[in-house]
């Protein structure tokens, strides 16, 4: 059995030539990872806004809707809508008086 030790040498193919080879690839490295989580979250971004334009889109479609449904409903029962306006407003009083009470 061979008992002599002799220091581990690593391989020359291994060992870059020159340590500023291994510190510029390293910042190479960090920069590309960096720029493509920066592209990944613009990605995210750019999406989530898209998604909040369409939201706004149909909301504001849904409110033009409903304005114009209120509208034809008033020009069909003026009478009805009127009757409901003073129930509603009864309502209201009934319960800010409950609350000063």
């Amino acid at each position: 059995m061979n008992t002599t030790s002799k220091p581990h040498e690593i391989s020359t193919a291994i060992r870059p030539s020159q340590p500023s080879e291994t510190i510029t690839d390293t910042i190479d490295s960090v920069k590309n990872t960096v720029g493509d989580a920066i592209d990944r979250g613009q990605a995210v971004v750019s999406q989530g806004a898209a998604a909040a334009g369409d939201m706004a889109k149909s909301a504001s479609h849904q409110v033009t809707t409903f304005a114009s449904e209120l509208e034809a409903m008033t020009k069909r029962n003026p009478l009805g809508i009127l009757a409901g306006a003073v129930m509603a407003g009864v309502l209201i009083g009934f319960l800010a008086r409950g609350r000063a009470a």
